[in-house]
């Protein structure tokens, strides 16, 4: 965490921390780390903030954050790998309809980002360090916008991601992947700078975990009809509002 936050300093993102963040709210950062400090980062996912994740899950404020590295390589990504991007779930429900491309069968996003949908929740497709903060931490702790989330991504990133989600008052669970994720800084360094040549994957515990955790969420949220874009961020399109469209 502190080799993190000192590589950091000389760095965009964490000056933007520092003034987006650290420097409006010191005390709510302060208590962001030390209570990141107290969080179980050893096992198959990590809880963050207090109270039941699940029944705080999937409502409007409610985000799943899958990372950019989860998009295959061969046959590749129609829609790109470093960004924002997904074709697939951009085109809900309408995809679903249709014959899901053989990149998109395999692909970890497609599956959670479908089930996200049907809870209610939005997805983002995480890339770099510095989007992350200005989409997530900066709007939940500023606007509130987001007080739940359920997130997959590298081990390494996962203290100092806690800090974000605490200090913005958003409560849920990490999910570490399993294989080809960033182990030490100049490896995440370069992937946030969008050059990462292995796919990473998520444990089939963890993936078992995760569709679940989505799915107990759906039943109580209100139906929905595809995505709609607003940023970087899919957020869930609900079928009254899509037909007054």
């Amino acid at each position: 965490m502190w080799t993190f936050c000192l590589h950091s300093l000389f760095r965009e993102y964490g000056w933007q921390f520092f003034r987006r963040i650290a420097l409006p709210h010191p005390v709510k950062t302060a208590q962001a780390v030390w209570a990141s400090g107290a969080l179980d980062y050893a096992g198959d996912r990590t809880e963050v903030g207090a109270g039941d994740s699940e029944r705080s899950f999937g409502s409007a404020r409610s985000l799943v954050g899958v990372g950019f590295c989860l998009k295959p390589l061969d046959p590749p990504c129609p829609s790109g790998r470093f960004n924002h991007d997904c074709r697939y779930l951009e085109s809900l429900p309408r995809s679903e309809a249709g014959e899901i491309p053989a990149a998109c069968r395999q692909c970890a996003i497609r599956e959670i980002g479908t089930l996200a949908l049907r809870a209610g929740a939005a997805v983002y497709v995480m890339t770099s360090a510095q989007d992350i903060l200005l989409d997530v931490f900066a709007p939940a702790l500023d606007e509130g916008r987001f007080t739940a989330g359920l997130f997959t991504l590298c081990r390494y990133s996962l203290r100092p991601f806690a800090v974000g989600l605490l200090a913005g008052g958003v409560r849920g669970r990490m999910f570490p992947f399993e294989q080809g994720d960033c182990r030490d800084y100049q490896t995440w360094l370069k992937a946030d700078r969008g050059t990462k040549e292995e796919r990473t994957e998520i444990n089939p515990t963890n993936r078992s975990a995760i569709r679940e955790f989505l799915r107990a969420a759906a039943p109580d949220s209100p139906p929905t009809a595809g995505f709609e874009k607003r940023g970087n961020v899919l957020f869930p399109l609900l079928a009254a509002e899509s037909a007054l469209r």
